[in-house]
């Protein structure tokens, strides 16, 4: 018994407080927690299959579901999965597709990335499984990696229980079903996550290569060349402590040049499949309610739109109403309830949230977009801001109760994670039935 303690009170003497010794023993061994956060990635997975299989016994027959596929398969192909199938099938156009009336160009494979559905492709004719099986498995595994290296990402600023906590968080998420289906989000969040841990590191090269696969993954680069200046800019000013040879200015370099080039890298793809320079960029606009690109303007005419229709406001109203909503966003990471995750993860979550703000017309697909800001299950789970460092031999001092005031810290945040799991199965719920499943002829898009 600790000296000073009364009998009784101490932490091994309550069933709370074995608990939580076990559990603090279980998530300091390394092999043993990402064991635990395995263990947490496929549970939500879990639940998530059985959702998409009870709401997949409504989904009527549509042309992107083939005879061979049934059951939680079918619901693994609906949206944009058709495009990655048909990647796989026929590849890339070299003409692009055009309405003959118009002239407009029409929706076709050159939006979507090549990385996931070639991988696919080679799984299936290394294991002779249809598109259904192999490309909702290879994210389902590709996004257990990715947990793995956001549970290591979080460990690292803000300690294993609150990395267990955000990964949990992050796992049943609303969107996550998406993790599990023929989408690129798994691949591109593992990605991403590998650089982000090789900036953390100063690995400057291993980060730039990665950075370069991305560039065939997912149009993520602006925001995290953000990312890399933000940590070229944080070891230059440490330079004091730790000059900076020759050497790491050239690696560091690299590292910025290959974040630059990922962003021009499927577009130069493009344009050499096709022959046409803005073969990605006229693609893009195809998707869009206007046929051209226009940053931040669809986020502005949608506040208009909703202020005048519900409550008769006018420019003034939409444009207060969208600055709260910059500033909550903008605010998550900013703060110093946010503090604790350290520049690389800051820079990442306030990079994406501009990206998205500049680049995506305002529509259900956020939600999907919103999984790549995992950061910010820390900040909501309250646990962002910088804790105290611990004084080696000292016992954390005793609430009410004989309760230690990490034993509060402890309820706090377990009831916050509890509330919070329960209403992202909730709302997962809601997605699936509401957003992924698909009604013909058309319906919402995730």
């Amino acid at each position: 018994m600790s000296e000073g303690r009364r009998p009784g009170t101490g932490d091994d003497a309550r069933p709370v407080g074995r608990l939580r010794g076990a559990l603090h023993h279980w998530y300091a061994r390394p092999k043993a927690f990402v064991v635990g956060v395995l263990a947490i990635y496929f549970l939500a997975r879990l639940f998530s299959a059985i959702v998409l299989t009870i709401v997949g016994t409504w989904q009527q027959d549509v042309t992107w579901i083939t005879s061979e596929e049934h059951g939680y398969f079918r619901m693994t192909v609906l949206w944009d999965a058709f495009w990655y199938r048909q990647i796989v099938e026929d590849g890339y156009p070299a003409v692009m597709p055009q309405d003959p009336d118009s002239g407009r160009l029409w929706q076709n494979p050159w939006a979507f990335y090549p990385l996931f559905p070639y991988l696919t492709k080679f799984l299936m004719q290394l294991t002779g499984g249809g598109f259904a099986v192999v490309g909702s498995t290879l994210s389902l595994l590709v996004g257990a990696a990715a947990a793995v290296l956001i549970a290591i990402l979080l460990r690292d600023r803000v300690g294993p229980r609150i990395a267990v906590a955000g990964v949990t968080l992050w796992a049943t998420f609303m969107a996550t079903p998406v993790l599990q289906v023929a989408y690129t989000e798994s691949i591109a969040t593992f990605l991403l996550c590998g650089v982000l841990y090789f900036l953390a590191r100063q690995r400057w090269l291993a980060a730039g290569a990665v950075a370069l696969l991305t560039g065939i993954a997912r149009p993520i680069a602006l925001p995290l060349g953000f990312v890399g200046v933000v940590c070229v800019f944080f070891r230059w000013r440490n330079r004091a402590k730790c000059p900076v040879s020759v050497g790491e200015w050239v690696r560091m370099f690299t590292a910025l040049v290959c974040c630059g080039l990922s962003g021009l890298m499927w577009p130069a793809l493009a344009w050499l499949g096709t022959g046409v320079p803005t073969a990605y960029t006229d693609t893009m606009a195809a998707w869009r309610a206007v046929p051209e690109i226009q940053p931040f303007q669809p986020w502005w005419n949608l506040f208009r739109w909703m202020i005048g229709a519900t409550v008769g406001g006018g420019p003034v109203v939409a444009a207060l109403a969208l600055a709260l909503l910059v500033v909550v966003t903008f605010g998550l990471v900013l703060g110093p309830w946010a503090r604790a995750l350290g520049p690389e993860l800051r820079a990442w979550s306030f990079g994406y949230s501009l990206y998205l703000f500049a680049s995506l017309d305002p529509s259900t697909s956020i939600f999907r977009y919103m999984i790549m800001q995992f950061p910010l299950a820390v900040v909501l789970l309250g646990a962002g801001w910088r804790p105290p460092r611990p004084i080696p031999g000292v016992d954390a001092p005793e609430g009410p109760g004989g309760s230690t005031v990490a034993d509060v810290h402890d309820r706090r945040l377990w009831w916050v994670l509890a509330a919070g799991v329960v209403l992202n199965l909730v709302l997962q719920y809601w997605w699936v039935d509401v957003i992924w499943h698909f009604t013909p002829p058309a319906d919402t898009p995730p």
